[in-house]
């Protein structure tokens, strides 16, 4: 798929401010039609789904190893957040949780970019997916992998999340081991 899109703001490296993630700005152009990869994708995705409870497509060249090596977790349902930062500790990672996408832009500004992100997509205020869209144009995250964490896993949700920019899909309700190598898959462990 190319190397991704060009940063939005590329003349300031340092600026590490996340919260214009979420400020009211005009929301994403909404997709065109699916490409034929996006199809085929999630034709292999909604199959994968359904026999291991994950499916990651790595579509954007990872530039080296990232600053940060936390995984966080923005998902509205706490006791979902929590459990899932739960077995991505005890499987050797740093995980956070953020209960929405404003509180995601907040702890972003504070602890850096995170190396993955894991969407919830339907969240109250603003969708997982709307999200996504948003941080594929960020200056400092549009190649931080993505994978989103939801019961939505037909075909066609799954097209609309490679479209948004996904890495990849796990299944609601979560299994530990597919979480953990959805997370291993995509971080390339």
């Amino acid at each position: 798929m190319g190397n991704g899109p060009a940063p939005a703001h590329p003349e300031d490296p340092f600026d590490l401010d996340f919260t214009s993630l979420v400020e009211d700005a005009a929301a994403p152009a909404a997709p065109g039609p699916p490409t034929p990869e996006h199809e085929e994708d999630a034709l292999i995705g909604s199959h994968a789904l359904g026999e291991e409870g994950f499916h990651v497509v790595l579509v954007r060249p990872r530039p080296g190893s990232p600053a940060n090596h936390v995984v966080m977790i923005v998902d509205d349902d706490a006791p979902t957040a929590e459990l899932a930062a739960h077995v991505l500790r005890k499987a050797g990672y740093q995980a956070v949780v953020a209960l929405d996408p404003r509180e995601a832009a907040r702890l972003m500004s504070r602890v850096g970019a995170p190396a993955l992100l894991l969407l919830d997509v339907e969240m109250p205020g603003m969708s997982g997916l709307e999200f996504l869209a948003r941080v594929r144009r960020h200056k400092h995250l549009f190649e931080t992998p993505a994978v989103l964490f939801t019961a939505h896993s037909a075909r066609k949700d799954i097209v609309r999340g490679l479209q948004a920019g996904a890495d990849g899909y796990i299944a609601k309700p979560i299994s530990a081991s597919a979480l953990v190598a959805a997370v291993n898959a995509t971080l390339g462990h």
